[in-house]
């Protein structure tokens, strides 16, 4: 009869040990750590420029489809941004739309409704 109490009171603690660690890791993903973890990460490196145009491509076939003028303003090929190294030090410095020279899809019909600068700085 011992040895069952104690095997039970073993069981609480690593039962407790593992659900204050879940609690922590839901804590820190609620409190917008893994926020700035990812900006961080992208922040490091620019974008694959070749993947880029290829998702372009697919954003500008998509947003041809859409019927109104609002939801061409509003779509993915409009928004999305690529972080390119404008001065070759291997840190991403520049934000670049699909639009622009380095991207560089073409989307016609839909590019008049961008309202962004083709580039932007980090």
């Amino acid at each position: 009869m011992n040895k069952k109490g104690a095997e039970l009171s073993m069981n609480v603690i690593i039962i407790s040990i593992l659900v204050i660690l879940v609690l922590l890791v839901i804590a820190f993903f609620f409190l917008g750590g893994t926020s700035n973890l990812f900006q961080k990460i992208q922040s490091v490196g620019p974008d694959n420029l070749e993947t880029a145009a290829r998702d372009c491509t697919s954003k500008c076939q998509l947003s041809q489809t859409y019927s109104s003028d609002n939801l061409k303003e509003k779509s993915s090929y409009c928004r999305t941004t690529y972080h390119v190294d404008g001065n070759d030090d291997g840190v991403a410095d520049e934000k670049h739309h699909c639009w622009s020279s380095i991207v560089d899809v073409d989307c016609p019909g839909v590019q008049d409704f961008c309202l962004f600068d083709a580039v932007e700085e980090l």
